[in-house]
């Protein structure tokens, strides 16, 4: 068996139960059960179906159980644990994922936990002493005398992957966690590289006890870590949220945290963060596709950088509305460029993975806790990379300008400073007046409490935790065997533990603003259409309306933007979408309609004038069209795309001079495949066989020779070539002599 098969039948028994179609979970998980080592799940199997059917029994035989629903919700607990269990057992046996080379090394010391947890601890917290009174002391280690801080960093790795390992948590794992939590000699970073390990653990394999250890972490309030703790526990928890409703004591939890003072501002700022880490693939496509390119075309001389001429784009078409806080400006293209990786990056977008995800390859990285170690600057591996530096290289002060740093993650400050030593002089010293003027920004927010407050902090340490946490999931050597918690499908509507966090709809207002910013219109209107709303809120309304226009629902697009006519005052904005949409659905008289009224309040509007000629050339009145084409044609003299409708509404109508005129001049802009096939079929109606002939033979080598969309554009025109004189018996004596000759 393949893990993808495995993977595939698991998730079968959850949407089965979740669905409450229990029969078919026990005949999937009896198909498990007999690859499993562990023979004894098959007993229990049996002994649940038992149970079950002493449930269906008593529902509809016997007398009805009142604790009936309770034994079920307690049931389904049961099974989906022997679901993980059985999962657990068939990945270590028949060796379906490599990393789980591990869990036979935490399986094999497990001997070290049987009542040892305490020692395990107190034997961190003595290394960790004696390394702060003595130095770098030697102590009696497992392969005989090593330093004191080696014999550390071993114990910590020990106890990531034994955390990370352990499927479900016995009293020593248990009592091993709450000793590091509580724990005053072992730093906050490495305590939070094991919340890190916990979250890892809850993700891989859930355990109420996982959770619950989260909760701990949050609790005891240490600066760094109960951030993590948090935010993983977010993640954890949506990860498996079908789980949940059968474990009342997490929701008992979250609602005595919920109580505490910026609650609702942490965890909404862990969701957007959460939702703008998945956009980082489109963020790094965007960047490398749009940004970077613009950006390098910016000239060297002062001159050259205020040319502004040739910079500026002019837009017509309007898409969002103007009076939205989020608005499309029409700045010079370099500069908007610029300010568009500014504003991603000042908004949390992950700008650097893409810079960064070829510097993952250190031997640091081999080692996965170090993937979550937060960036300090007494890390040994920061002090031995930058320790051969030369004088002009101000170590102290770079490292204290990349601990401060908000733009890059954890991870990446690591593999910035790994690469220090491969770096030329020139570009250390740039990065060195960069830090610099990093630092002096960071002193300036320093002072002033209501810039930099703690609430801030928390939302940075948010922002660079998810940062690091993706770039394991994504970037890792391993990473096609982990279940990515950025890849599972988010439906904040419908989830569980989602629904339990947040009770402000502040909080779902934004959620359903990112994403509509992003461009996700369904999940926008999923959340946006369940709010509350009065005549206030009208932009709702509009947005609703804008995602169904986006997703093609015409008509329910019109139903809302209708509602938010009713209260919002730029009405033209308003007029301009209900035509549009009215003319995709081929209403054309509601569209013209529309299109006047928004005409009456802005009569120079070019936009207004085009698509009132689209729309009468939609119904055919072509000697209508041409008089708002012309229009257009005299105020913008410099549009050439204009010439287009121009020439075809003349070809409509038979003045066929007017459309040889400007479907040429379309063609000495841009000539298209379209083009020549219009002129083709204007020198046909005029008797020109040959020039016919020639344009479209123009077309065809535009096409790459696809007949088969010549002979629909064919079919398409087929009306106006008979109406001016073309016998239908003649187009396809057309097409087939164009192939001839083409042969």
């Amino acid at each position: 068996m393949k893990y993808s098969e495995l993977h595939e039948k698991i998730n079968q028994v959850y949407d089965h139960i979740n669905d409450h179609e229990v029969i078919d979970a026990f005949d999937k998980l009896l198909d498990l059960t007999a690859v499993c080592r562990n023979k004894d799940f098959a007993n229990q199997l049996e002994k649940y179906r038992e149970t079950y059917r002493n449930i269906l029994k008593y529902s509809f035989e016997l007398g009805d159980d009142p604790e009936k629903e309770k034994v079920y919700k307690h049931l389904m607990k049961s099974i989906l644990e022997l679901t993980d269990d059985i999962k657990e057992d068939i990945i270590f046996h028949q060796k379906l994922l490599g990393y789980y080379i591990i869990k036979g090394e935490v399986e094999r010391a497990s001997r070290l936990l049987t009542g040892k947890s305490a020692k395990l601890v107190d034997k961190m917290t003595f290394q960790k002493e004696i390394q702060q009174i003595l130095g770098d002391t030697e102590v009696s280690g497992d392969a005989g005398k090593v330093p004191a801080q080696e014999e550390y960093y071993r114990s910590l790795i020990n106890i990531f992957r034994i955390i990370w390992m352990t499927d479900k948590f016995s009293e020593d794992e248990m009592n091993l966690v709450r000793q590091i939590i509580t724990s005053r000699f072992i730093p906050w970073h490495d305590k939070s590289i094991l919340v890190s390990s916990l979250t890892l653990s809850l993700i891989r394999h859930f355990d109420v006890q996982k959770a619950s250890l989260h909760f701990d972490f949050f609790d005891h309030k240490e600066n760094q870590v109960w951030q993590r703790a948090l935010a993983g526990l977010v993640l954890g928890l949506y990860f498996h949220d079908q789980k949940l409703k059968y474990y009342p004591e997490i929701e008992q939890r979250i609602k005595l945290i919920k109580e505490q003072k910026n609650f609702d501002k942490n965890i909404e700022a862990i969701i957007l963060q959460y939702l703008k880490a998945r956009e980082t693939e489109k963020v790094t496509r965007k960047i490398r596709e749009e940004i970077f390119p613009e950006m390098m075309k910016i000239k060297s001389t002062l001159e050259e950088k205020l040319d502004l001429e040739d910079l500026l784009s002019k837009k017509y078409i309007d898409e969002k509305n103007p009076e939205w806080e989020t608005v499309f400006k029409d700045t010079p293209d370099i500069y908007e460029k610029l300010e568009q990786f500014s504003t991603l990056q000042m908004e949390g977008s992950d700008v650097f993975l893409s810079a960064f995800a070829m510097l993952k390859r250190f031997q640091f990285f081999s080692e996965f806790s170090n993937w979550f170690v937060p960036f300090y600057r007494d890390n040994e591996n920061v002090v031995k990379a930058l320790k051969d530096q030369k004088e002009e290289f101000d170590v102290s002060l770079f490292v204290e300008g990349l601990e401060r740093s908000n733009v890059l993650c954890n991870s990446d400050k690591y593999s910035f400073c790994l690469n220090i030593r491969n770096m030329p002089s020139l570009q250390k010293s740039m990065m060195m007046e960069m830090f610099n003027m990093e630092i002096k920004a960071m002193n300036e927010l320093s002072s002033n409490d209501e810039v930099l407050d703690q609430f801030i902090k928390d939302r940075t340490i948010y922002t660079q935790y998810l940062q690091d946490m993706y770039r394991f999931f994504k970037l890792h050597p391993m990473r096609e065997e982990f279940e990515d918690v950025f890849e599972i499908p988010f439906n904040i509507e419908r989830s569980h533990i989602i629904n339990l966090l947040i009770s402000d709809e502040k909080i779902l207002r934004n959620i359903g603003e990112f994403y509509f910013e992003k461009e996700y219109y369904r999940e926008a209107i999923n959340i946006l259409s369940h709010l509350p709303c009065d005549e206030s809120d009208f932009e709702v309304f509009e947005k609703i309306a804008y995602g169904y226009q986006k997703q093609g629902e015409f008509q329910r697009a019109i139903e809302n933007y209708h509602k938010a006519e009713l209260f919002d005052k730029n009405k033209i904005w308003i007029f301009k979408k209900i035509a549009f949409c009215y003319r995709k659905l081929g209403d054309f008289k509601s569209s013209l309609k529309y299109y006047r009224e928004a005409e009456k309040q802005d009569p120079e509007n070019l936009y207004i004038q085009a698509y009132i000629g689209h729309t009468y050339m939609d119904m055919e009145n072509f000697e209508a069209a041409l008089k708002y084409y012309y229009k257009v044609e005299y105020q913008d003299p410099s549009n050439y795309k204009i010439y287009r409708p121009i020439a075809w509404c003349s070809f409509a109508i038979g003045k066929f001079d007017s459309a040889r005129k400007y479907f040429e001049k379309a063609i000495n802009k841009e000539g298209t495949r379209n083009d020549f096939v219009n002129l083709g079929h204007i020198e046909w109606c005029r008797g020109h066989r040959s020039e016919a002939i020639e344009n479209y033979k123009k077309a065809l080598i535009r096409s790459g020779a696809d007949f088969n969309w010549l002979a629909s554009v064919f079919e398409q025109d087929k009306k106006y070539l008979l109406k001016h004189g073309i016998r239908s018996f003649d187009i396809p004596l057309m097409m087939d002599y164009l192939k001839l000759i083409e042969e």
